[in-house]
């Protein structure tokens, strides 16, 4: 990360932070941070949940294009716009970082003062967005504990049980479907529920979902 913040400060933003957000829980999701932000911002904003409302996210689920701040990409939620500001976190842009694993990523870079004018956005683009792989790249590969949490692995049978489940069959009929009995459904969607933490089956179908597998 010592490399990341030395090159950020080469771009001319004296922040940088490397975003990773689960995509459940759906009412507070899971984030993994990286870089130098304040540590009592990010705790302002674990604090009061504002992935679920950060525009930057919002946008990072729709396009690959970079995005610069402005007060009109703030305009819904003004509080955190004014949050970050009181952390000195006045000037950014934020480049989406998709990776294999399907979860959204987000590479920001963030300074005090200096607005970003057209002639140093149109030069940043390329930069931020190979700084952006080169990140997610190493965090990736490099953070076994992130990985571990990330991926969950199911078998062939439960994403079998899963996708029957998720077309409305009962254990009952998804037994004589897969040619087992509803007690072996049953067992495979606690263990899916247990993978997930999900507390029922209509839960763990809905991040099985969110969250690509199937």
């Amino acid at each position: 990360m010592e490399s990341a913040s030395l090159f950020s400060h080469t771009l001319g933003f004296e922040f940088f932070s490397y975003f990773v957000c689960e995509t459940t829980p759906f009412t507070r999701p899971k984030i993994h941070v990286f870089g130098n932000y304040p540590g009592q911002w990010l705790h302002r904003y674990k604090e009061q949940n504002y992935t679920v409302i950060d525009p930057t996210i919002r946008h990072c689920k729709v396009s690959s294009e970079p995005v610069r701040w402005c007060s009109a990409l703030f305009e819904t939620c003004p509080q955190l716009w004014t949050d970050a500001k009181a952390f000195e976190l006045n000037v950014g842009i934020t480049q989406p970082s998709f990776n294999a694993r399907g979860y959204i990523a987000l590479l920001s870079l963030a300074r005090k003062n200096t607005s970003i004018q057209d002639p140093e956005w149109e030069a940043l683009k390329p930069l931020i967005k190979a700084f952006s792989e080169t990140v997610g790249y190493r965090i990736f590969e490099l953070e076994d504990a992130l990985a571990n949490t990330l991926d969950i692995e199911l078998g062939q049978k439960e994403k079998e049980v899963l996708r029957w489940t998720a077309d409305g069959k009962t254990s009952e009929e998804i037994g004589r479907i897969l040619n087992v009995t509803a007690d072996a459904v049953n067992f495979h969607l606690r263990n899916i529920q247990k993978k997930m933490g999900a507390c029922n089956r209509v839960q763990a179908v809905t991040y099985a979902v969110a969250q690509g597998h199937i």
